[in-house]
């Protein structure tokens, strides 16, 4: 091969090599920019959202829940006011269930309270976390 040949050959393969890096390059930065513009769209919608009243939505339904759950029974607790509790027996190899219903007075701590007030202390705790 003569030296024209190869300094030809290689000024093209540099020369796609170069193109290919930029065209990398150009595709990154359109995919930044493109990220940028999603993640301004998405703060856009939060601040909407923030200013539709939302906050005071959720602390109602707090409020609303640990009252239910926790202030409601332990007021009925001392008074003559009963708690309803469902208990079921299987009866004959399962087959004929039967429900009863009894009532209880005093202060009954139910599996969905522990869950509600996790799920509630989880949610504050962990937004308090990341201001």
């Amino acid at each position: 091969m003569s030296v024209e040949l190869l300094a030809m050959l290689g000024g093209g393969v540099s020369g796609f090599v170069m193109k290919l890096i930029a065209a990398q390059v150009q595709n990154q930065a359109t995919m930044f920019e493109r990220m940028l513009q999603k993640q301004e769209l998405a703060d856009a919608s939060a601040d909407r959202a923030k200013e539709r009243g939302g906050t005071w939505m959720r602390r109602f339904i707090t409020v609303s829940t640990v009252f239910a759950i926790i202030i409601a029974p332990f007021i009925f607790a001392f008074t003559d006011v009963g708690v309803s509790i469902q208990s079921e027996s299987n009866g004959f190899l399962g087959l004929f269930r039967t429900v009863r219903w009894e009532n209880v007075q005093g202060f009954v701590v139910l599996p969905e309270v522990r869950q509600t007030a996790l799920a509630i202390v989880g949610f504050y705790f962990g937004s308090s976390q990341v201001k």
